[in-house]
């Protein structure tokens, strides 16, 4: 049966400093990668202006016959989102899959991190979490949450964890 490793990524290489030591640690036959990528939810831009070098007719008012300012909404932001995320990490999951490893990006938009990641554990019924971390110190660990260390606190999984040296 397939170790299921959930990696929690953004698009540095900060956070993606984990994936080397997975790949040395656990073989692409006997491993199930997913890397998940969470980031807050749009809220929508508000309008769009038309283009004013578009030689659109004008009306008599002075506004342009062409098209109108139109709304943005926040699902279209999202999907743009999507898109550049996965372009983004495209050499990254085609590098892991030409290695031989199932590979999923899941992207998802959710302001509170650490309830995702639980949920998705839960959901997914992962393994292990794999992640990069910043390792603060004891005294600006008290004052800035680490999210490493509150994803240990609430899952019931092993988390390896990685501190990068920078």
């Amino acid at each position: 049966m397939a170790t299921k490793i959930l990696i929690p990524i953004n698009r540095s290489a900060y956070s993606q400093a984990v994936i080397p030591h997975v790949e040395k640690l656990f073989t692409p036959q006997d491993t199930v990668l997913q890397l998940f990528f969470v980031t807050r939810p749009s809220r929508g831009m508000g309008f769009a202006a038309p283009d004013p070098d578009s030689n659109y007719a004008m009306e008599a008012g002075g506004e342009p016959v062409g098209p109108k300012a139109h709304p943005i909404y926040a699902e279209q932001q999202e999907e743009s989102i999507q898109a550049h995320v996965e372009a983004d990490l495209l050499p990254l999951t085609n590098r892991l899959q030409e290695a031989g490893y199932d590979v999923s990006l899941q992207l998802c938009f959710n302001e509170h991190v650490i309830d995702e990641i639980d949920r998705v554990v839960k959901r997914d019924n992962v393994d292990l979490i794999a992640m990069s971390t910043r390792a603060r110190d004891r005294v600006r660990g008290f004052f800035f949450s680490d999210v490493a260390n509150l994803v240990m606190r609430r899952v019931s999984i092993p988390v390896l964890l990685f501190h990068p040296q920078e």
